[in-house]
């Protein structure tokens, strides 16, 4: 019997996936975070052996086992000094005939659309699109990080917001939507907003502020739609360039993954078919955006699954 391992290495958690030839899954088993960007190299070989060791359990397989093949979906995959040393740790950790290491949107991609060609937009905390056509050819939109780019995330959105509810302080006025943000940050003043923002600064915190304006829009309230809406326009654009250089049919399949299209219905009309015409105060915010209606289609597996999907491809390519 043959065995492949598939491994997701996120912010959050490392989980890995144990399959046969066939594709049966046989195990799976969760660890501690696992990108790129942690320092410690000790947490990251714990976070994967961890996974490792709890799927192993689960399909009963010993733990000298060695793999056919073996494929991480790595986030902060360009960091490209991490990932040798990263790969060097899966050669003394695991006995496998071959190593792949992905970025974590390519295992995500794979998971989608199980290979076919289509578009996979990843819009969390950050934001990144990936699309690949019936010739294997790829590309990749945005995913530079929060200060290059990340446009339609939920940190560009919470942002955004924050500096909406400044400019209104600053003409004296405050908006319900505003007023709920500074409710939530327990902040009063100008300086409180960018102590809050500043002190303590993580991205997850700015993009938390996301599902509050998701639920205004949701309620009609013209701003948080104007504010949606521009994120929506963003992450079109980002399938629109993917599927313009691919030269792709308009009929792509586009899959639609992580925690900012949870945040509302509006959002992902809005992504979807833009229909929403602001009142004229907000006309400056948002512009009619062509292209026409995107076939959104649900994802087939998860990321993990991609990576296992992957590291079957890996061997199939080697043979």
């Amino acid at each position: 019997m043959e065995y492949y391992l598939g491994i997701d290495s996120g912010g959050s958690k490392t989980a890995a996936l144990i399959t046969n030839s066939d594709g049966q899954e046989l195990g799976i088993g969760l660890g501690g975070p696992g990108s790129l960007a942690i320092q410690d190299e000790a947490e990251l070989r714990h976070s994967l052996l961890q996974s490792i060791r709890g799927a192993l359990k689960l399909a009963g397989i010993p733990l000298d086992m060695r793999y056919k093949s073996v494929c991480v979906g790595i986030a902060g995959y360009s960091a490209e000094q991490k990932r040798a040393s990263y790969f060097q740790m899966l050669q003394e950790t695991l006995l496998s005939e071959c190593y792949r290491i992905e970025p974590d949107y390519l295992t995500a991609y794979w998971g989608a659309s199980g290979g076919s060609p289509g578009i996979v937009v990843i819009a969390g905390t950050g934001a990144v699109s990936f699309g690949r056509n019936s010739k294997g050819e790829t590309l990749r939109e945005d995913g530079l990080g929060y200060l290059l780019g990340d446009r339609g995330s939920g940190f560009n959105l919470g942002l955004r917001v924050i500096s909406g509810v400044l400019e209104e302080m600053k003409e004296c006025r405050i908006s319900p939507l505003s007023k709920k943000i500074l409710e939530e940050t327990e902040t009063h003043s100008q300086n409180e907003i960018m102590q809050w923002l500043y002190g303590n600064f993580s991205t997850a915190k700015v993009a938390a502020i996301a599902p509050i304006v998701g639920e205004f829009a949701d309620a009609g309230d013209q701003i948080a739609r104007a504010h949606i809406s521009e994120m929506a326009r963003r992450l079109r654009h980002a399938v629109r360039q993917i599927r313009h250089r691919l030269w792709m049919p308009r009929d792509i399949p586009v899959y639609t993954l992580g925690g900012l299209w949870n945040i509302g219905s509006f959002f992902q009309e809005e992504f979807q078919d833009p229909q929403w015409r602001p009142e004229l105060e907000y006309a400056f915010v948002t512009q009619q955006i062509p292209g026409g209606r995107f076939n959104i289609t649900d994802a087939k597996c998860d990321a993990l699954q991609g990576a296992a999907l992957l590291a079957r491809e890996e061997c199939i390519c080697l043979k």
